[in-house]
């Protein structure tokens, strides 16, 4: 990869004169990223335990 080529990882800087509605949007933004991984996690951690539990119940039934 060529120095000119950007790797999508680098932070772009921000002007100094940013409006507050700008920076309220970033919040928000970055805040529904989060709550999001939370969401997927905690979804995940349902699934398996549902699962965890029927196969429990499933081998005890036999």
């Amino acid at each position: 990869m060529s120095k000119g080529e950007s790797t999508g990882n680098s932070a772009v800087p921000e002007p100094h004169g940013t409006s507050s509605m700008a920076r309220w949007a970033r919040r928000v933004r970055r805040v529904r990223n989060e709550a999001g991984l939370y969401l997927l996690r905690g979804a995940a951690t349902a699934v398996g335990g549902a699962i965890v539990a029927y196969g429990g119940v499933w081998m005890h039934a036999r």
